[in-house]
């Protein structure tokens, strides 16, 4: 079976002034905290009043979540994606369990969990992106060709039911990773250079054409559910785009910003991008205008190559 989200952090240690704030005024009004992620060197600067926090994170093999103000390894999860609001978390066994792939649906509060299955060996589902609301989660079922891993559908968990409900995509983009739309009533996911919105039982509702493919992180639309993140489309000398979600509309081509990867909205007008820096990388939140308005992470290239990702949850 194919690992699921392998993503993040190496072991170098990080100098404090790679992750300082941009100015000393900011930095005093902020006081954030500096967390040494277990594991590993790496540290990340927070403030309690942040709209977002990291809940989860791995590096290479190893997955972690955040319990309390301290992370704990979970060694028998692949994967693991807090909910919005933080009371609930799915994880994703590194094996299968009686020939199927599963997810684990864990109660933060009393730590228990509850194994619900998701599709027969030898397909695979992963990639956890929760709904708005926390009650459902859509994962993306893959299935071999090849060498290669290609998408053939998603996953729909029903928290409340402990169920879950398995949707084949007919003439779905092989790369395509499936999220909700902000209302929760569709998911969203890359086709053919675009985006393609589907009822939650595979039926194509919408497309938006040349828009690039949705971007990463946890949501790609922005709080307000108004606007959707891109990859811009190859022709754009930009990078990263808006489009408005009900016209289809381009909103904003971000320039002087050329992220290695986009994880989510901080705010209406700040996203959360990993850009690179000298001989290391910054976690930075950038305006639309391309300015970083503050450094959230840093670490070395060593750290990328170990496929580092950041899970970041709204409070």
């Amino acid at each position: 079976m194919t690992p699921g989200i392998y993503r993040f952090l190496g072991c170098l240690v990080v100098p404090a002034s790679m992750i300082l704030p941009l100015s000393a005024a900011a930095h005093a009004e902020a006081a954030p905290v500096d967390t040494v992620l277990p594991g590993t060197r790496v540290t990340v600067r927070e403030d309690a009043t942040d709209p977002l926090r990291v809940t989860s994170y791995s590096f290479g093999k190893m997955t972690y979540l955040r319990r309390g103000d301290g992370f704990t390894r979970q060694a028998a999860y692949q994967e693991i994606t807090v909910a919005p609001k933080g009371g609930s978390a799915l994880a994703v066994p590194t094996s299968y369990k009686s020939g199927y792939d599963s997810v684990v649906l864990l109660d933060l509060a009393t730590s228990k969990g509850t194994r619900i299955r998701t599709v027969r060996k030898p397909l695979v589902a992963h990639y956890v992106h929760w709904s708005r609301d926390g009650g459902k989660a859509v994962l993306t079922t893959e299935r071999k060709s090849g060498s290669a891993w290609v998408t053939s559908g998603f996953v729909v968990v029903d928290v409340s039911a402990k169920s879950a409900k398995t949707v084949t995509v007919a003439d779905v983009d092989k790369a395509a990773r499936f999220r909700w739309s902000s209302d929760g009533t569709e998911v969203v996911a890359e086709y053919q250079g675009g985006a393609r919105f589907y009822g939650p039982d595979g039926t194509v509702r919408r497309t938006l054409a040349k828009t690039g493919r949705p971007a990463g992180g946890e949501d790609a639309f922005t709080p307000s559910g108004k606007g959707l993140m891109t990859w811009c489309p190859s022709s754009y000398t930009e990078h990263v785009c808006v489009w408005d979600r009900t016209s289809g509309k381009l909103a904003a081509k971000v320039p002087a910003i050329r992220p290695k990867a986009l994880w989510g909205w901080w705010d209406e007008k700040h996203f959360i991008a990993v850009v690179p820096s000298g001989n290391h990388y910054q976690v930075v939140l950038s305006t639309l205008k391309g300015k970083t308005t503050r450094v959230l992470a840093a670490f070395s290239t060593e750290d990328w190559n170990n496929k580092l990702y950041l899970g970041y949850t709204r409070k």
